[in-house]
C-alpha cells in the first residue's frame, strides 16, 4: 500500500465490505484513504472477511490523466509520496510541472497507484447482490461483465499485450465499462431520486428486471449520485443508492451503511436489510 493505515483495526470479523468507488478527487487525502482501505483489506482477510474495492469514474478520470477535480492538497499528497519514494530532495515539487509530473507517475496506466487501482472490481456480485459504481444494464451483462473488468483491469495495469481483433475488443469493453453516459461507471438510471416522467421511470423498471434476471440477483447497489435525502431505495428494494455524500468534497452528511444479512431461514428471500448509521440502526427492510 502507499503511505500507512494509522491504527484502524478492522473489526468486522468475517464480514464482507464493498465500498463502491470515487475514493479519489474527495480532498486533501485521498492516496491516505487508499491506503487505510488496503490496510483493513489485509486485516479483513486475516479473519475469513473480506474489503471489496471498486473504480467508480473518478478513479477512471485519474488514470486517464484528467485531473480536473484533484485538489492542491492532492496534488501535494502525490508529490510527497513520489518524493518519499524516490529519493528525492525536499526542495522537489514546489513548481506545479513537478506536481503535474508526480500525479502522472503515480496514475498513468501502468504507475504504482494504477496498478493498484487495477486490482478493484468494475461490477461486482456477492451472492444475490450486484455493485456497480453507477449503474448497470442488460446490454453490459450481455457483453459479459467479465469482460469489463479484465479490460479495465489490464487498462489500468498498462498491459499493452495484443493487437487487431483482441484490441479492437478491448476498446469496446473500456466504452462500455467508462466511456460514455451509459457505462458502468457513469451510468445514472438507477441513481435519480426522481424520475422526469412515468416513461422514464419504466423504462429503467425493465432495463433493472432485466438485468437482475439475467444475473440471477435480487438488487442492484449503486453509488455515483449523490442522496441529498441520504441512502435509500427502490423499485420496491431492487435498488439501493448508497452515495450519501459523505466527503466534505460532496456534501459533507453523515456516514451510513447499508447492511445486508442473511434472514432466520438462510435462504437469499429472506436477507434482513438495515441502514446503519452513527445513531443506531434504521431498519429498512
Amino acid at each position: 500500500g502507499v503511505g500507512g493505515g494509522g491504527e484502524a483495526e478492522w473489526t468486522g470479523g468475517d464480514t464482507v465490505l464493498v465500498q463502491l468507488g470515487d475514493i479519489l478527487d474527495r480532498g486533501d487525502r485521498e492516496l491516505a484513504i487508499l491506503a487505510l482501505l488496503q490496510h483493513l483489506q489485509a486485516q479483513a482477510r486475516a479473519e475469513g472477511g473480506d474489503v471489496l474495492l471498486m473504480n467508480g469514474n473518478h478513479e477512471s478520470l485519474n488514470v486517464m490523466g484528467d485531473f480536473r477535480y484533484v485538489t492542491p492538497g492532492g496534488f501535494s499528497e502525490s508529490t510527497q509520496v513520489v518524493r518519499q519514494s524516490s529519493g528525492l530532495p525536499d526542495s522537489f515539487g514546489q513548481t506545479w510541472e513537478e506536481q503535474l509530473k508526480s500525479r502522472l507517475a503515480l496514475f498513468s496506466p501502468g504507475g504504482p497507484i494504477a496498478r493498484q487501482l487495477a486490482q478493484h472490481y468494475t461490477v461486482l456480485q456477492v451472492n444475490d447482490t450486484v455493485f456497480a459504481h453507477g449503474g448497470l444494464l442488460p446490454s453490459h451483462v450481455k457483453f459479459g461483465v467479465g469482460k469489463l473488468n479484465d479490460a479495465v483491469t489490464a487498462w489500468m495495469a498498462g498491459d499493452h499485450r495484443g493487437g487487431g481483433q483482441q484490441e479492437a475488443l478491448q476498446q469496446e469493453a473500456l466504452m462500455r465499462a467508462l466511456g460514455g453516459s451509459d457505462s458502468v461507471m457513469w451510468n445514472r438510471s438507477f441513481g435519480k431520486e426522481h424520475y422526469a416522467s412515468r416513461v422514464e421511470s419504466y423504462e429503467a423498471t425493465r432495463k433493472l428486471s432485466q438485468m437482475l434476471s439475467q444475473l440471477g440477483a435480487r438488487r442492484l447497489v449503486v453509488g455515483h449520485t449523490p442522496q441529498s435525502k441520504g441512502l435509500n431505495e427502490c423499485f420496491g428494494g431492487q435498488v439501493w443508492r448508497v452515495d450519501v455524500g459523505m466527503s466534505s468534497g460532496v456534501l459533507g452528511a453523515a456516514p451510513q451503511v447499508l447492511e445486508i444479512l442473511p434472514g432466520p431461514a438462510g435462504g437469499s428471500a429472506s436477507s434482513k436489510i438495515s441502514i446503519l448509521t452513527e445513531d443506531g440502526v434504521i431498519r429498512a427492510e
